[in-house]
């Protein structure tokens, strides 16, 4: 969710409902927010223009550390914008120019962070940095002089004023990833439409958890909790070794050198019905809306095409590669992304390049030592190899009318699922069920608990069973035409246990099997 909330005169009006003030003063929710010397900082506000000088810069000491001319990779110790390049080392910030060699300097953080950092990821005008606890301090303005970074310890609801947050326990791998409207412009929905990011922009941490095989995001301006994710390729079941994030575009790969990309976040997803008009209807050659507001209220323009962009394989590395991966922005539009991955190519070492949509890739001589564990890259996908276990939540429940629902393998991060529906006389029709794990503003636990989870759901009928509808058996033709009127999508919103599903559609509860 973070902030391609709409036009930043919304956004700011949003901020100001909620009390608080972003003129460099503090109030009283910034400051049970920012405990100790960390100050409001200006994060999460609307975007101010950029100084291109090196302003500050001298201000800091040079680095008396080793560190590279160059950073190739974006990683949790080492990452870039398009200005700055930025690293960690002994908790320590260290920046350059990212388009000269050398030059390191040290930042001089605020006191209470000098020496608690342990990873840092920059992306856009935000560099998220990881302490030693692995609590969220974010810098802003990152794309701008030094002497206007700022850092801040907020994060959560509301509107990114929170307490704080932290990394996702047992994450190997994480990254930091924002999309804007200064940057990025606009992204492309499932049916080729481009829509504008916004007056703002889209900030997450993902993070890589559970062995590899689940993806959870923090956004600044959800909940402080770590219940939002976004599955990993074949439904939720390949397991990744090394993740990276740009721009609201994932990068993964498995052990055997398999890659998948993905545009995905928040909003993209379909969660942010506040904000956004989404549809599962067709959108291709409708209009584009001249403005968000038009997007939002106007049926006449091209609603945000669901479902969201799956995950899309790409082709092999023609070479050796290490788990050491990166993804970046080159340029506005959702394609304009990189793709790195560390390797070798006839004795020489640097890194496999190509742009997402490239259909090959080409090497880049560095003479680097390799430091990424080396994966083994079989000629072939071999993805379905090393797939996890499937979830364990299946559901059944029989309806007041008679007929009996199934849902097998339920996880809150894939979506479809099929959904089976049987009736007395032994016919039956498959159908799925769309979920979107919706915008709240409490914290939920992650999985499924106890604790109800809310979702909004879409049955999905099959276009060529509507067209045969007055050939199936009565019954099922009678539950297409009065449960389902009919209609190829119908919304129903879906509550999820560890012991039932209910669906608001027929007032039907499912119970665990």
């Amino acid at each position: 969710m973070a902030v391609r909330r709409g036009h930043a005169v919304r956004r700011t009006a949003l901020i100001a409902a909620a009390g608080l003030v972003f003129a460099g003063v503090t109030t009283q929710s910034a400051a049970i927010a920012d405990p100790g010397c960390l100050p409001v900082g200006t994060v999460g506000t609307p975007e101010v223009s950029v100084d291109a000088s090196d302003a500050g810069l001298a201000a800091f000491a040079p680095a008396t550390v080793a560190l590279p001319e160059r950073v190739y990779f974006r990683t949790t110790t080492e990452s870039f914008n398009r200005r700055w390049t930025f690293a960690t080392r002994d908790g320590q910030v260290y920046v350059k120019p990212a388009a000269a060699p050398g030059g390191w300097r040290m930042i001089a953080l605020p006191g209470c962070l000098a020496g608690t950092i342990a990873g840092v990821s920059a992306d856009d005008d935000e560099v998220m940095m990881i302490d030693r606890d692995g609590r969220f301090v974010t810098m802003d303005h990152a794309l701008s002089a030094p002497a206007d970074w700022n850092w801040s310890s907020r994060y959560g609801a509301p509107l990114w004023t929170g307490p704080g947050n932290t990394l996702p326990p047992g994450a190997p791998a994480w990254s930091w990833s924002v999309l804007s409207p200064t940057e990025d412009h606009v992204w492309t929905d499932t049916a080729g439409n481009e829509h504008p990011v916004g007056g703002a922009k889209v900030s997450h941490v993902f993070a890589l958890t559970h062995g590899g095989q689940r993806i959870q995001y923090v956004d600044p301006w959800l909940p402080v909790d770590h219940s939002y994710e976004m599955s990993t390729p074949l439904g939720g079941r390949f397991q990744a070794v090394a993740l990276s994030t740009s721009a609201s575009t994932s990068l993964v790969v498995n052990r055997y050198g398999d890659f998948y990309t993905r545009l995905y976040d928040f909003d993209i997803s379909g969660a942010d019905k506040v904000f956004f008009r989404y549809s599962y209807e067709d959108q291709r050659g409708l209009p584009e809306a001249p403005d968000m507001l038009s997007e939002r209220i106007d049926p006449r323009y091209a609603a945000i095409q669901l479902p969201a962009p799956d995950w899309v394989a790409q082709p092999k590395v023609p070479g050796e590669i290490t788990d050491r991966i990166s993804v970046h922005r080159t340029g506005p539009g959702s394609a304009a992304r990189e793709l790195r991955v560390e390797g070798r190519d006839g004795g020489r070492t640097g890194f496999w390049r190509k742009m997402l949509t490239d259909a090959s890739w080409t090497f880049v001589v560095t003479d680097q030592p390799l430091s990424g564990a080396a994966l083994e890259n079989s000629p072939v996908h071999r993805a379905h190899e090393t797939l996890g276990p499937v979830s364990e939540y299946d559901y059944q429940g029989v309806s007041a009318q008679g007929w009996t629902a199934r849902i097998q393998s339920f996880d809150p991060a894939v979506s479809p699922t099929p959904l089976r529906i049987e009736f007395g006389d032994g016919s039956g029709l498959d159908v799925v069920l769309h979920t979107v794990d919706g915008l709240r503003q409490t914290p939920q636990q992650p999985g499924i608990t106890a604790q109800p989870r809310f979702f909004d759901g879409t049955i999905e009928v099959p276009r060529e069973l509507l067209a045969s509808i007055d050939a199936q058996p009565s019954v099922v033709r009678d539950f297409l035409r009065n449960t389902l009127g009919a209609k190829r999508f119908t919304d129903t919103s879906v509550d999820v246990t560890d012991t039932r599903f209910h669906l608001a559609l027929s007032d039907l509860t499912l119970h665990r099997r």
